[in-house]
């Protein structure tokens, strides 16, 4: 799939769980930083058929990559590019805290409050931020309903479909299954006043997590989710944020989801400034 678009260096911090799609199999919604201007941006990426690329073209969340990236008009959302994924290039992996650091301490948070403010006045607003997370107030872990027909009738139909040749498939992967938990955090930001906000973790880290256990069963399931997307993620020593995105259609600009986490411990992740 080439595109006629410009040449970007983007820093993954995220990737969330894959979802049903007829055209593109399943698709994966990808986010970073471009760190190729002259100063960091956010960018969001898709559609990204991550499970049905070559190996050579996928990556991991804080890999460096090159690629080719053109404006995804039909999409008002400014951050949103549609990636050529033929031409990623993995540059590097930032896999310590301190590498990551110096990059992620260059992006001035912001907070739900705002985020779902300026979304409601203006649907052009920006649609991708880091919040930390002032207080986590609750959770929690219900059973997934599973595939709606809808989506087993998508996932069908890509499982025949030629299509997915545009993106140098050459094999298809495991049918996409759903996860078995889905994860929900009540927190407070950091806006002063805030209520405290809800939201739906969509990282597919989380789901990768249930996929390895898969044979565990409900109970021990929830145990393994709880004690890594909360105790560990959100440890007294650590710094914890959310990577923070809303969704395309323009009645859900307002609704934000947790697309991922950054946890540095305190003494790497330094006080960035508001806004």
């Amino acid at each position: 799939m080439g595109i006629n678009g410009e040449q970007a260096r983007v820093l993954i911090t995220v990737k969330a769980s894959p979802q049903p799609s007829a055209k593109y199999g399943d698709t994966v919604c990808v986010a970073g930083l471009r760190i190729d201007t002259e100063s960091p941006h956010w960018v969001r990426l898709y559609p990204v058929p991550f499970r049905w690329l070559e190996s050579g073209s996928q990556f991991v969340k804080y890999d460096i990559i090159d690629l080719q990236i053109k404006r995804r008009l039909q999409d008002s959302r400014l951050e949103s590019y549609v990636p050529d994924t033929q031409s990623i290039q993995v540059i590097e992996h930032l896999d310590d805290w301190s590498d990551r650091g110096p990059y992620m301490n260059t992006l001035s948070t912001t907070t739900t409050c705002r985020l779902m403010r300026d979304a409601e006045r203006d649907h052009a607003a920006p649609s991708l931020g880091m919040v930390h997370v002032r207080d986590l107030v609750g959770f929690e872990l219900d059973a997934h309903p599973g595939w709606t027909p809808a989506e087993e009738a998508k996932i069908a139909q890509a499982m025949m479909t030629s299509e997915l040749d545009l993106f140098g498939t050459s094999s298809q992967p495991a049918r996409l299954r759903p996860p078995r938990l889905k994860l929900r955090y009540r927190y407070v930001c950091e806006e002063s006043g805030c209520p405290s906000h809800q939201g739906l973790n969509l990282d597919w880290e989380l789901t990768a997590l249930q996929n390895r256990h898969h044979g565990e069963s409900l109970a021990r399931l929830r145990e393994i989710v709880e004690d890594r997307f909360v105790r560990m993620m959100f440890e007294e020593r650590r710094l914890t944020s959310f990577f923070m995105g809303n969704f395309e259609a323009a009645i859900k600009r307002a609704k934000f989801s947790v697309l991922g986490t950054y946890y540095p411990p305190r003494g790497v992740a330094s006080a960035v400034p508001l806004f």
